[in-house]
């Protein structure tokens, strides 16, 4: 009796840990809650990846995708054919994070360049700053406030929920 009820126990601490474990995995990262949006975009000077210009935040756009991206990163390559498309109507800053300067320059060269430019944050600085958990993610922002936030990658179905929306609502404005 005592064993099958030790038995019993642990088959019950077990599936608990499992559960527990797959809702903490399962917890919806994608999003960001409301009190996130419409934050200013932390301030920062960087240089940008090609052209060691010093970039600060009254350089950038009125409106434009800021996605963070590294050469390491697996999903930043299958999204990046995506990113390449829709740079052909919103403008598309790069933050290049956490990564070896060659190692990104050649990556771009490669696959080709989405970016108006690159901001190179070795660091992680400004990925901190933006509450940055790792690559890709991708801000809209407009008038230096965040207003849209995905961790993952950005591919057709994202950027017609989360972002299309939100730039057509502004241009209609």
């Amino acid at each position: 009796m005592f064993e099958s009820t030790l038995r019993t126990l642990i088959v019950i601490i077990f599936l608990s840990a499992v559960i527990l474990f797959t809702s903490l995995i399962r917890n919806d990262n994608n999003s960001q809650s409301q009190a996130d949006l419409n934050t200013p975009l932390p301030e920062f000077t960087l240089r940008t990846l090609h052209l060691e210009k010093k970039i600060t935040n009254e350089d950038l756009e009125d409106l434009f995708v800021l996605n963070i991206w590294a050469s390491w990163c697996i999903t930043c390559r299958v999204e990046h054919p995506f990113l390449e498309e829709i740079s052909k109507t919103i403008p598309i800053i790069g933050l290049n994070y956490k990564d070896e300067k060659n190692n990104a320059t050649d990556w771009l060269n490669k696959l080709g360049d989405p970016y108006i430019f690159s901001l190179y944050d070795y660091y992680g600085e400004l990925a901190l700053d933006l509450g940055v958990t790792g690559a890709p993610e991708t801000f809209l922002v407009h008038k230096g406030r965040i207003i849209s936030h995905h961790v993952g990658e950005v591919n057709q179905k994202v950027w017609s929920s989360k972002f299309l929306s939100k730039i057509n609502q502004i241009n209609n404005d």
